[in-house]
């Protein structure tokens, strides 16, 4: 077996930049994938009625008090918030945690904002989007002098 010395080279300081760059880049690009993963995106469906649209979101595990929806410049955002109550918890597994989630959607000029309502069934959120009433042009006649 043959033992090498190792002596530092000037060129040593280039390839020790690049390889710290290297590994701050891979560090920095798990860290963002693993706060892809752990972010919660709940699934949405949207219902058109005859009167009003239904949103219903599917937020299993979060009470009302953890919901708040907003109306703000022509958008609804819902967001929600679970956080975790038992911190002293000897854990020999755990997989729940603190999930948090914000979805927001534009909302068209046929809604009534000033209306609109909100409950939670069973896991599911439903907010319904009242629609404006139409005004029906008014048709009268003209009397002919």
């Amino acid at each position: 077996m043959t033992l090498l010395r190792y002596g530092k080279r000037p060129n040593d300081f280039f390839t020790n930049q690049l390889m710290n760059q290297l590994f701050k880049e891979t560090q920095d690009s798990f860290k963002a994938a693993v706060e892809r993963e752990s972010g919660f995106r709940p699934a949405t469906n949207v219902v058109e009625e005859e009167d009003y649209y239904l949103i219903e979101v599917s937020i299993p595990g979060f009470a009302k008090e953890d919901v708040s929806i907003k109306v703000e410049n022509g958008s609804i955002k819902i967001s929600a918030e679970k956080k975790d109550t038992k911190e002293n918890n000897k854990y020999l597994r755990r997989e729940f945690g603190v999930y948090k989630f914000e979805r927001s959607f534009k909302l068209a000029d046929t809604i009534n904002q000033q209306n609109i309502s909100a409950e939670v069934i069973n896991g599911i959120l439903n907010i319904v989007l009242p629609k404006v009433e139409e005004k029906k042009p008014e048709i009268h006649n003209i009397e002919i002098k």
